[in-house]
């Protein structure tokens, strides 16, 4: 029969393997630094051959652009090694400062005199040849406090008004605060991102199917509030009858892309670049690339990311804990997102955007920030496991209330424990999630003889470690039981 002292001897065990986690680090994952690296050095090298004639149009020296986006990828790089040995959980204590932080910049960027206007929009601050945008920024943000806030709410993951309701509100919060700007594109990539990571969560489908549904209705209103966003639309569905106005762009990419081939024109050697495909080294870079490097080309640089977007998976399933788990899974879907919009606007799949490609397109804010986000996702990988959980903490839990409710009817001397100060949750199996407890289930529960293990911790390695030394107890009670029957049966 459990004691007051057996449970704090498991509560203890599982503190001091959450001390001890954080100090059990070992070699980065090096596939996805190699990944990186080769993006943003194919990056640099795509803007100086996209840029090229456009420079020197401007009377600027060849490299102008290339330049500035190395000098930005140079910072970036120092962002992503800082990162890359900065714990992770730095960012589970620091998320709610990150989240005020980065709202207080989206407001600024809005101040007079202190956001740079620039093409009808206010997305940068700064003058000169410095510019920061926040919406880059916020991407990064809804992600490490989205991590923090649905770990931190695990025991009540399936109460709406306490996790999923704060969850929507921080999430429209930045969406609507970077639409305002306007920006529609990183407003998509910033709620598609964080409906990633709520379903990821293990949050209920329903509310999350509504919330997305609703949402896509509020998108096609925004699109018609503004006469510019309408003829994008108008642009995408009959691209070749206003293909001297508004769909002119992207007439010339997929004529660009068509040029390529399978082989391609070969290195600047692009004729949209010359200044038929406007701003050809940012959003459209991808058919100046395939102009260059043809279809083969293209199978090549989409199998870097795919590699980057398997690392990143593979770190998040093995994540020692929930927080990590979910920051890798959230960094890894801004890229995809970021990528898929990017690339469907220049095949002709989704109407344009304004996304850029990450690590291809010029931006400094751009490549800086997923070189930053890229940090935290090789800190994660310092500290995953060397074999996959056996049990998805992520997703499989039940209330509280509920295990205590269990736990009393199947071992009533337990009422007397003092309530838990921070009760963590059960992982339990995925046929019982979603579903509240039953009361025939309860009942088989009490006319059990044996008393079902429940292990009081977030992690599938502290549970084991909870049930080794648990049986290694009960062995110790049994071995002194032993002892005491023979001594007084020899008196």
């Amino acid at each position: 029969m459990a004691t007051h002292v057996e449970l704090k001897d498991e509560l203890s065990s599982v503190t001091e393997w959450g001390a001890n986690v954080r100090t059990e680090r070992h070699q980065p994952d090096y596939i996805l630094m190699i990944t990186v690296l080769m993006l943003t050095g194919i990056g640099v090298v795509t803007i100086y051959s996209a840029s090229m004639v456009y420079d020197l149009h401007l009377g600027l020296s060849p490299g102008h652009f290339a330049v500035r986006q190395l000098a930005a990828a140079c910072l970036g790089l120092v962002a992503f090694a800082a990162c890359t040995y900065i714990p992770y959980h730095f960012w589970y204590r620091h998320a709610a400062k990150c989240l005020l932080a980065s709202i207080a910049l989206l407001l600024l960027v809005m101040v007079p005199g202190i956001g740079h206007r620039s093409l009808g929009a206010s997305r940068w601050i700064g003058t000169s040849s410095f510019h920061l945008q926040p919406s880059e920024l916020a991407v990064i943000t809804i992600v490490l406090y989205l991590s923090f806030l649905l770990t931190k709410k695990l025991p009540v993951l399936h109460d709406n008004k306490r996790a999923l309701r704060p969850a929507l509100v921080i999430t429209f919060l930045l969406t609507l605060l970077v639409f305002a700007e306007p920006d529609m594109g990183t407003a998509m990539t910033l709620f598609l991102s964080a409906t990633v990571l709520l379903f990821a969560s293990g949050l209920r489908i329903k509310p999350l199917a509504i919330t997305l549904f609703i949402s896509f209705g509020l998108g096609l209103l925004g699109v018609h509030m503004a006469s510019y966003r309408s003829s994008r639309l108008t642009a995408f569905l009959h691209p070749f009858q206003h293909a001297q106005t508004s769909g002119y762009q992207l007439v010339q990419g997929l004529t660009a892309i068509a040029n390529g081939g399978w082989t391609g024109r070969g290195f600047a050697s692009s004729i949209a670049s010359t200044g038929y495909l406007p701003e050809s080294y940012t959003d459209f870079i991808f058919a100046v690339f395939t102009e260059e490097w043809g279809w083969l080309g293209d199978i090549g640089l989409l199998a870097i990311f795919a590699v980057l977007i398997w690392r990143g998976f593979h770190i998040a399933r093995y994540a020692r804990d929930r927080f990590g788990s979910l920051l890798a899974i959230g960094l890894t879907s801004t890229i995809i997102v970021q990528a898929a919009i990017n690339l469907g606007a220049v095949t002709w799949m989704l109407p344009v955007t304004g996304i850029p490609l990450p690590f291809i397109s010029y931006g400094g804010t751009d490549v800086a920030i997923n070189l930053l986000a890229a940090g935290i996702l090789m800190s994660v990988s310092r500290e995953t496991g060397l074999v996959m959980p056996e049990e998805d903490t992520i997703a499989d839990i039940i209330s509280v209330e509920e295990f205590r409710a269990e736990r009393l009817q199947s071992d009533p001397s337990d009422a007397k424990f003092p309530p838990l100060q921070r009760p963590a949750p059960v992982a339990r199996l995925t046929s019982r999630r979603g579903r509240k407890p039953s009361t025939q289930s309860r009942q088989q529960d009490v006319g059990t003889p044996t008393r079902p293990q429940r292990n009081l911790s977030l992690s599938w390695r502290a549970q084991q470690e909870m049930t080794t030394n648990r049986r290694g107890r009960q062995s110790g009670r049994d071995v002194q039981s032993t002892q005491s029957k023979r001594h007084r049966d020899k008196r």
